[in-house]
């Protein structure tokens, strides 16, 4: 009977942890923060978008441009390579580790501060004084 206990409550106990999870992810994905970076990075979105048209259509009626047309072309056959798929997954890569490790360090708990090195003890006049090795 124990053992159905302890089974139950690990179940009630992970059926909790989820149900906390859930409304925390939601508080966070319902937070004005979230909203508020949403909002900033939809308005730069369509800022960008807006002046890489106005660059494409100027570019579209530069004479200049449409000599260069071959250039570019070829421009653009060289950075699809594979070089450059490489470098974004790499880039890419590196980034989620690095999130990684900072969501790691701030959901662990505070670790204790351990000294570089060992400290010793003396008695010096009667009381104890803490020495470190240089």
């Amino acid at each position: 009977m124990s053992e159905q206990k302890t089974q139950t409550s690990l179940e009630q106990e992970l059926n909790k942890l989820g149900e906390n999870l859930s409304n925390l992810f939601k508080a966070l994905w319902d937070s004005e923060e979230r909203k508020s970076i949403e909002r900033e990075l939809t308005a730069g979105v369509e800022s960008a978008n807006k002046a890489i048209t106005d660059a494409v259509d100027k570019a579209r009626t530069d004479q200049t441009t449409s000599n260069l047309k071959q250039e570019v072309k070829d421009a653009w056959e060289n950075a699809r390579g594979p070089q450059i798929v490489s470098e974004v997954q790499t880039g890419i890569t590196n980034t989620l580790h690095r999130l990684n490790e900072e969501i790691g360090k701030r959901s662990a708990p505070a670790q204790e501060v351990k000294p570089d090195a060992p400290a010793s003890e003396a008695v010096v006049d009667g009381t104890v004084a803490e020495t470190k090795p240089e």
